[in-house]
């Protein structure tokens, strides 16, 4: 379902290309005399596909307990703590985590909030608890979206001038 980015009206039939000021916009048959008609879409000489020689690594997903987790507030304090417990340094700690010691070193002090990876990497190196459930914390989980907002079109903000309107 295409919608026309001049009126905003629902495109129906086939949809036309025009350029507006510089700017190649798809729009309805009403509004295709405004600017310089391009070619549709059919017009145009279609390239060969190439597929893509390589594959992407699967997104890795943090199990559902960890993804509804919060991080507590003195994080910086208990992995500091932690870390001098085992009698380890920043910079064996940036190792076993495989993180830049520059990043531990901001986490340590508050400047930085690890990741939801890094604090399960941290819990499990540093023997310490990092997340807790939104329960546990007494959050309130965040508000689900209704419907999205009104989509705005260049006809709502634009001035179009037809040319009957012109010749008047």
């Amino acid at each position: 379902m295409l919608f026309c980015e001049i009126c905003g009206h629902e495109i129906v039939g086939k949809p036309g290309r025009s350029l507006v000021e510089g700017a190649t916009l798809i729009v309805c048959q009403q509004c295709s005399s405004i600017g310089t008609r391009l070619p549709s879409f059919s017009d145009r000489p279609r390239r060969p596909m190439i597929a893509p020689s390589h594959t992407h690594a699967p997104i890795e997903r943090l199990p559902k307990a960890v993804e509804e987790s919060d991080l507590i507030e003195e994080y910086s304090r208990v992995i500091k703590e932690g870390r001098e417990k085992l009698g380890i340094s920043q910079q064996d700690l940036a190792f076993k985590a495989k993180e830049k010691l520059t990043v531990i070193q901001k986490i340590e002090i508050g400047k930085m909030l690890p990741t939801m990876r890094l604090s399960k990497e941290l819990e499990h190196i540093l023997r310490v608890r990092l997340l807790v459930p939104r329960e546990e914390l007494d959050l309130p989980s965040p508000p689900r979206k209704a419907s999205p907002p009104p989509v705005v079109t260049l006809g709502d903000v634009a001035l179009v001038k037809h040319k009957q309107d012109i010749d008047e």
